[in-house]
């Protein structure tokens, strides 16, 4: 395997200022009720599944050892301020390895993986993707969240490593990357279901766009105004940084401004920011989401009020009458006695993905692999049927949820058409 040590140095340098401009923050303080408590309880679980899944891996890397074992990598975040999306991640992808290898594996071999722990940072990603693409991997998954996307894609593309992440904004396929593929509906899309749903079915006559001044918010927000634009409908934009605490300045504008319906385009811990201080404000509008809101680790730090009739454009929620969804919330329920959320469900779906390619190519080398994935149709998953597009986007359908007692529902499914 290739070293990397020049362009690891120069990406390093370059994400440092990239991060320095608020695209991944540490972790801060939300202030919302019940965030204290649940952050202790949820990293007293943490730290208990960590170990069991460190031993996992420890087992995964000593059979790679044998020759009987197809490796892949996978960059996630146990620590900062995604620690739950992390944790998350490692049961949806240890499930997917489970399965297949009850299943017979792959090409006669069982599949494993070995994983770092990017802390959703990336300069950290850098460091950890560096090292991962310097062991024996037939292919990579993650780091999540766009800008850690940005900040890697190229030392995988170098290295010729197929690479799976579950970032949802439109620089991923903009970039480029023949070996970068995207497993979560693009905000392309998603952006203009956003906008369609607003006008269409809420009857918005103006709308607050509010959006995380990140890659991922910026996608979100130019794709929501697009729509906009084509609908005749007048906006309001307005944005915020990653680990913002006061919203507050921006939501008075926007009652100021008489908007009857907000489309908001942000992360995990703001979501719940704007949530808490929009209901104190007493702001009456329609609220559309971008994905995160609708996971139990967003849910579980607000008040049920604060989110009552929210909408969310998501894909995937565990309240889903779809089979494959059905099947996959019972089995994971099953194995950790906890409902899947968004990171779970995309992640198993991305090594379901990896599989069928590692079979459909006939060999472990990457490239091979690669070339595989760019021609697969049609693989399973809870978040949708996988289909690798031109642009290397492989989810086309997204739903639309609603939620009541702090529990998402689907109200609509769309399917998007793909070349």
């Amino acid at each position: 395997m290739k070293r990397f040590t020049s362009l690891f140095l120069a990406l390093v340098m370059a994400v440092s200022m990239l991060a320095g401009c608020g695209g991944s923050d540490k972790k801060k303080e939300t202030e919302a009720p019940k965030e204290t408590a649940e952050a202790e309880k949820k990293e007293e679980q943490q730290d208990t599944k960590a170990e069991t899944e460190a031993q996992k891996e420890s087992e995964s890397a000593a059979a790679a050892d044998d020759g009987d074992t197809i490796t892949f990598g996978l960059s996630c975040a146990i620590t900062g301020n995604f620690p739950l999306a992390g944790e998350r991640t490692l049961q949806g992808v240890q499930m997917a390895v489970d399965e297949i290898n009850a299943a017979g594996g792959v090409l006669g071999k069982k599949l494993a993986f070995i994983y770092e722990d990017d802390g959703n940072d990336p300069t950290q990603a850098v460091t950890v993707v560096t090292k991962l693409l310097n062991e024996d991997i037939c292919g990579l998954i993650g780091p999540h969240t766009t800008t850690n996307y940005l900040a890697v894609q190229e030392l995988a593309g170098q290295a010729e490593i197929p690479y799976i992440t579950g970032g949802s904004g439109t620089k991923i396929a903009a970039a480029g990357n023949k070996y970068g593929f995207q497993c979560r509906p693009s905000d392309g899309m998603n952006g203009i279901v956003a906008a369609d749903f607003a006008v269409k079915e809420l009857g918005a006559k103006k709308v607050g766009v509010f959006f995380n001044n990140n890659d991922f918010g910026v996608g979100g927000r130019d794709a929501v105004t697009a729509e906009l634009d084509k609908l005749q409908v007048e906006y309001v934009t307005l944005g915020h940084n990653s680990g913002d605490t006061d919203m507050t300045s921006q939501l008075m504008q926007f009652i100021s401004e008489g908007i009857d319906t907000m489309i908001l385009w942000t992360d995990d811990a703001e979501d719940v920011v704007v949530a808490r201080q929009a209901y104190e404000l007493g702001l009456e509008a329609d609220v559309i989401t971008s994905a995160g809101v609708v996971m139990e680790q967003v849910l579980s730090q607000m008040e049920p009020e604060y989110v009552e009739g929210w909408y969310s454009v998501t894909d995937f929620v565990p309240a889903n009458d779809d089979p494959v969804v059905a099947k996959f919330v019972e089995d994971f329920k099953a194995l950790y006695d906890i409902e899947p959320e968004l990171y779970a469900s995309a992640y198993y779906g991305a090594v379901k993905f990896l599989a069928a390619a590692i079979e459909k190519a006939g060999s472990d080398d990457p490239k091979a692999i690669r070339d595989a994935m760019a021609e697969l149709k049609d693989v399973e998953g809870p978040t949708g049927t996988l289909s690798c597009a031109s642009d290397n986007t492989l989810i086309h359908s997204c739903v639309v949820t609603q939620i009541t007692d702090l529990k998402p529902a689907v109200v609509n499914t769309v399917t998007a058409d793909f070349e």
